[in-house]
């Protein structure tokens, strides 16, 4: 099951206390809990472009995560930090990515 990180407490336990790995285009932050959730939270700075390219590109990521979920292991929390580069990447090049960095965190099975 997948949940989302709503509160900035929650960002901030990941960033503080969680793994941490780059990929060419997403930053990923990755914490592991006592549950059986998934929870996921993605964020985008001004860097990465306007409100409407910041958005696309969080859509992206969050379509990403859905398809390659079903190898997420359990009981993670994880927070992806979009690059400014992100907003020139297609969905399959956010989608390897992610995959590739997770993979190098342990998080896939």
């Amino acid at each position: 099951m997948i949940d989302s990180l709503k509160k900035p407490e929650e960002f901030r336990t990941v960033f503080q206390n969680g793994s941490m790995r780059f990929g060419r285009y997403v930053a990923v932050h990755l914490l592991w809990n006592e549950s059986e959730k998934i929870r996921i939270g993605v964020s985008a700075s001004k860097k990465v472009g306007k409100a409407v390219v910041r958005n696309r590109v969080k859509r992206r990521i969050k379509e990403a995560l859905r398809d390659v979920s079903s190898s997420i292991l359990p009981g993670v929390s994880i927070v992806v930090g979009c690059k400014a580069k992100s907003s020139h990447a297609s969905y399959w090049e956010l989608r390897e990515d992610l995959s590739r960095t997770l993979k190098g965190l342990g998080a896939l099975r």
